[in-house]
């Protein structure tokens, strides 16, 4: 409340709607970086803290909530397993809770039960969610849909590009890019770009990603629309770029797009 008063803080949806863009940076986790480098990877809970752009105090930080036996059977079991992230708002002093993206457990085989998540605020009220579809040619294809289900945004960084199939911390095989547009006009309303952070973090836990998000394009759009955006960073996180390769099983993911 004081926070509030003083102007330090003030809702999770109004500091969105102020801002224009947003950095996600994966916090490494020592357990899953050793065992991986031993040859058999524990998967422990993702962490990520999120900051606006030029920023040194993050606005917000994730937290994933899934169980130690469903974490590690997502190694097996990927697009099947259920997971859930809880999302605080941290500007300012202490943190609350803002958001929770969950994805259910289903039977996902190739274009049947293709994955989704589901991001809703404190009172369970649904925001939006996050759909990765079929298509025939694979690529890294994403939507949001409104709490109706109506597509809203298309999240598009197509499948020839370097950074996915040979990630490396330099050139532009450390990047990989996205364009953000609207579903209705296919205008670009911002762009994505998912960045691996240093030759370190690299070599020593490459499953480790940094996110960049640009949307200018949204100024006037409500806020859960920047909400479903920042989401859907740990969403694309988790489906394609949560696999250590130090533990033999590189880029494991990369082949489900063509399934």
């Amino acid at each position: 409340w004081f926070q509030k008063e003083v102007g330090i803080r003030t809702t999770p949806l109004t500091c969105l709607g102020e801002l224009d863009g947003l950095r996600v940076k994966e916090k490494v986790r020592m357990v899953e970086a050793v065992s991986a480098l031993l040859g058999q990877e524990i998967e422990m809970a993702n962490m990520y803290r999120i900051y606006a752009p030029g920023s040194l105090d993050d606005k917000f930080y994730a937290v994933e909530r899934t169980g130690a036996v469903f974490r590690n059977l997502k190694m097996f079991f990927g697009d099947c397993m259920p997971w859930s992230v809880d999302i605080m708002y941290s500007e300012g002093l202490g943190a609350t809770p803002a958001f929770k993206l969950t994805r259910a457990a289903t039977l996902t085989c190739c274009c049947f039960n293709r994955p989704a998540a589901y991001l809703t605020d404190t009172e369970d009220k649904l925001l939006g969610s996050l759909h990765d579809p079929w298509t025939c040619c694979g690529g890294l294809d994403f939507t949001i849909r409104d709490p109706d289900g109506n597509k809203v945004l298309n999240v598009g960084g197509g499948i020839f590009q370097c950074g996915f199939w040979c990630p490396l911390p330099m050139l532009d095989f450390k990047n990989v890019r996205f364009s953000i547009t609207d579903a209705k006009s296919g205008t670009e309303v911002g762009r994505m770009t998912k960045k691996v952070p240093s030759a370190f973090k690299y070599f020593f836990a490459p499953d480790v990603d940094d996110y960049t998000l640009e949307f200018e394009g949204l100024k006037e759009a409500p806020p859960e629309l920047k909400a479903l955006l920042m989401a859907m960073t740990i969403f694309i996180d988790f489906r394609y770029f949560n696999d250590n390769s130090n533990d033999g099983d590189a880029r494991r993911t990369a082949f489900n797009t063509l399934r």
